[in-house]
């Protein structure tokens, strides 16, 4: 028979295992950080956005005080 053959029916070797590495990452825990970095990252969204509609208010009020200070100057005249 065919050696080629004898040696793909073989089985493969096992890697020697180092007993103080760490233990390799499986895909639940991978899985498991991704959705806890989509949560702090929602909840981060979430904070930017009241910020930005506190600030986007406060430009609102001072644009309106700026144009009724400006109405008064100019009617002033």
């Amino acid at each position: 028979m065919n050696p080629k053959l004898f040696k793909a029916m073989r089985g493969k070797k096992k890697r020697a295992v180092d007993p103080d590495a760490p233990p390799r990452p499986n895909l639940m825990s991978h899985d498991k950080k991704i959705r806890d970095m989509a949560d702090q990252h929602q909840r981060e969204i979430s904070q930017l956005h009241a910020k930005m509609q506190g600030l986007e208010r406060k430009l609102r009020h001072q644009t309106n005080y700026l144009d009724a200070l400006h109405q008064r100057v100019v009617f002033k005249k």
